[in-house]
């Protein structure tokens, strides 16, 4: 669109979300709220986009040039600065000395209305060059209109103003057509017409609707989904937004070939990607995380920033930062902490954890263990309460178990150590020294029985 530009409006603090964090960078399905306008940005493809920042500006800018839709527009972003928070209409006065004579359009968007379509602002935009009107309003009709400016009309249904919520009469709340916050100017016959505008409000701001009745030809279009103009300003409007993007993203997936039960109860973020063929289970959370075919999640799974291959099965389970491979096994009640990979064909069984380690192909860790710090190659077998005791107080140390070893029941083995290949250690040892290749290993104290011992007395003298 090489002469039509867009103005992000970006600046205000959101006091009714009550948080620190600047409104626009709150996080919805994974994504920040202004990351989700400046993806349709993107896909439109204007000449400039001019984003108003006000509120913690530095950290709304860093946090938009660091986003992977921001890093693609960096070029066309010119920030302007807001210092104090003055209204709409003051924000869009700013602008004005940024704008060159090239550029015919000024598309106007907030970014708290972050799910508006590319289609619903082509159709804006065609709609207003085709009738050369100065201003095109985007409306929709709400059945309860309250907290939005009414879109005012003559006697003759002609539209003729804005009134903003606070500064509504009685008989103006009772309409129902509203107005979205998205706006396309022609220039340059905008700039006169903000000068125009004045803060003689309820509010004492500068409103970016009062600068329709200084334009002398406008219209509305109507937006046909009403979840595509959902204005964010408090926390209660951002569930209602996370969840009409939560839903979105399970269609999506459903519609690839996803199997997702009972998807009510499941979140998937805008960030993962899942093959078909797999089933998401009941009661999931998966975070940013690729996911193979013909996988089993769940029930009742959080997967987090993971990969997981293909015909690989986790249940009731936490993986977080993992590297997870082929046909693998995991859980119920295991947990894959950070910095594992998981080779194919592993089994991790119940009450599990894994922790920064290894696990070579066909080794199976069954049952209520911990591993941490660890390299296990191919083929292991680790029995039921096996420990690696990888930390003395002061370090952690690494335990390296070569391919084709079994590991009795309730072992401890104290890092560093290193266990060779084709090893074998008994049911309770703990092992404290390098064990080589091709050994049996015993390392219990001597079973001790004491006849009529002073303590067998006391207790069963009776």
């Amino acid at each position: 669109m090489k002469n039509i530009s867009c103005v992000i409006l970006a600046g205000g603090e959101g006091t009714r979300m009550k948080s620190e964090v600047p409104k626009v960078l709150l996080d919805i399905c994974g994504k920040l709220m202004i990351e989700h306008l400046l993806q349709t940005v993107k896909e439109l493809d204007f000449y400039k986009v001019y984003v108003v920042v006000g509120y913690k500006s530095d950290l709304v800018k860093q946090k938009i040039l660091q986003s992977s839709v921001g890093r693609r527009l960096k070029n066309k972003f010119v920030f302007v600065y807001q210092e104090k928070q003055l209204g709409s209409g003051h924000a869009l006065k700013l602008v004005e000395k940024y704008v060159s004579k090239s550029e015919k359009y000024l598309v106007v968007l907030s970014a708290d209305v972050p799910l508006v379509s590319k289609e619903t602002l082509e159709e804006l935009i065609k709609q207003h060059c085709s009738n050369s009107v100065e201003c095109s309003v985007l409306s929709v009709f709400l059945e309860n209109p309250y907290g939005y400016g009414r879109i005012v009309r003559d006697i003759s249904k002609k539209f003729v103003a804005i009134v903003e919520e606070v500064d509504a009469t009685q008989q103006q709340k009772l309409i129902k057509e509203v107005n979205t916050g998205i706006y396309i100017f022609s220039l340059p016959n905008l700039w006169p017409a903000l000068k125009q505008i004045t803060p003689d409000n309820n509010k004492g701001e500068y409103y970016l609707t009062d600068v329709v009745k200084f334009l002398s030809s406008k219209q509305t279009v109507v937006c046909k989904d009403i979840n595509e103009v959902k204005g964010v300003n408090t926390k209660k409007d951002l569930a209602e937004v996370v969840e009409i993007v939560r839903k979105r993203v399970l269609e999506n997936l459903m519609l690839s070939g996803v199997t997702i039960i009972l998807p009510q109860t499941v979140y998937i973020d805008c960030n993962t990607k899942i093959e078909p063929e797999t089933k998401v289970l009941q009661g999931c959370v998966i975070i940013n995380s690729e996911i193979g075919r013909n996988c089993v999640i769940g029930p009742y799974s959080f997967i987090s920033h993971s990969k997981v291959g293909n015909d690989t099965e986790i249940v009731y389970s936490y993986v977080d930062l993992a590297d997870i491979g082929n046909k693998c096994s995991i859980g119920p009640f295991s947990r894959i902490r950070p910095q594992t990979k998981l080779y194919d064909e592993v089994k991790i069984g119940n009450f599990v954890e894994i922790k920064k380690s290894k696990i070579n192909s066909g080794t199976k860790i069954n049952h209520l263990s911990y591993i941490g710090d660890a390299v296990i190659e191919e083929n292991v077998n680790i029995g039921a309460g096996t420990i690696t005791c990888n930390y003395d107080g002061i370090k952690k140390h690494k335990t390296y178990i070569s391919k084709n070893v079994f590991v009795g029941s309730n072992v401890n083995l104290v890092a560093p150590i290193k266990i060779g290949s084709n090893v074998v250690i008994g049911a309770g040892s703990t092992v404290t020294k390098n064990v080589p290749k091709n050994t049996l290993v015993i390392a219990r104290a001597q079973e001790v029985h004491k006849y009529n011992h002073e303590i067998i007395k006391k207790l069963f003298s009776n």
